[in-house]
């Protein structure tokens, strides 16, 4: 799932004309709200993975307090600026990617789509949103670990623009997509995701009522859910994706991973299997309250920028 983005599960009808707007607009409004709700997690979960970093605390809580005491609120929200940004595009390419791939799969688009086919698109969707990603979640990930200019943790960067220039200084374009594989090894996570958001959708509409007409108790219910569920479905490769961008091209080459697979059994021979779940207690506190947040604050929007049935008449 992405980290950079709090996303919204899209409605099975195809929005169009002022709805696909009204649907942008609250998604991205979600998005931002799941962001500020989630990212202080986010980061917290990003240190325990990282190597040098994870030795420094006992736990999920001890990280948090530490971060907040020697660090700040601020602390919490390092790199907070790349994923704010990338929100609206992210939101964007996901509802015209996922639109896209139901569309190939649907002969009538007025049909109900089968679980296999929303599946599809989900994991579809992530595939092709790892390439907007990719940079973002590095550039976030390279924040979130730094501690001060004056902590002797290497390079310091002022920003999220100041990491791209840096980054793209140090090894051009290439070096900016570092971890793109396990990006997109992540991001399958959304076909999960989408597949338990409509599970759980279904399972919560009462009989004779259409899983549109959810109110937004059951949205939140039905959205935190298929977030634990999508962040749990490819963890693993979350942990290996934090690796690899974590590392800087001015390491010395030997030092560096050479991609996926060298980087998993690097982790494996040095930490166990259990390095591959570094950080999950975080990641399932998060992504309740996360993703509850986003689908609450795009229903209410929603509703807010789309008059209804009784409006009209």
């Amino acid at each position: 799932m992405l980290d950079c983005d709090e996303s919204i599960a899209l409605s099975q009808e195809p929005p169009i004309g002022s709805d696909w707007t009204s649907n942008f607009i609250a998604g991205t409004a979600g998005g931002i709200a799941g962001l500020c709700v989630g990212h202080p997690w986010d980061t917290v979960k990003v240190r325990l993975q990282s190597k040098e970093l994870a030795s420094k605390y006992t736990g999920t809580w001890n990280c948090f307090s530490t971060i907040l005491k020697q660090e700040k609120v601020t602390g919490l929200y390092k790199g907070m600026a790349s994923p704010m940004v990338g929100v609206a595009l992210v939101n964007a390419l996901l509802f015209g990617v996922y639109g896209f791939f139901m569309d190939i799969q649907m002969a009538n688009p007025a049909d109900e789509p089968t679980l296999m086919q929303i599946y599809l698109a989900g994991t579809g969707s992530g595939i092709v949103n790892s390439f907007i990603s990719c940079p973002m979640e590095l550039s976030k990930i390279r924040l979130q670990n730094q501690q001060g200019p004056n902590t002797g943790s290497g390079t310091f960067y002022k920003g999220p623009m100041d990491c791209f220039k840096q980054t793209y200084r140090q090894g051009g374009l290439r070096a900016c997509y570092r971890g793109l594989w396990a990006t997109i090894l992540r991001e399958t996570s959304y076909g999960p995701y989408f597949l338990s958001y409509e599970i759980f959708c279904r399972a919560l509409t009462p009989e004779g009522q259409r899983t549109q007409d959810l109110s937004s108790g059951r949205l939140v219910v039905a959205g935190g859910f298929a977030g634990i569920a999508g962040w749990l479905s490819t963890y693993p490769t979350d942990v290996i994706k934090t690796r690899i961008q974590a590392q800087h091209d001015s390491a010395p080459k030997s030092q560096q991973f050479r991609g996926v697979w060298h980087c998993t059994m690097h982790m494996y021979r040095e930490e166990g299997m259990r390095v591959f779940f570094r950080g999950i207690n975080a990641t399932v506190i998060r992504a309740f309250p996360c993703n509850a947040a986003t689908f609450l604050v795009y229903s209410l929007c929603m509703r807010a920028l789309i008059p209804s049935q009784e409006e009209l008449a």
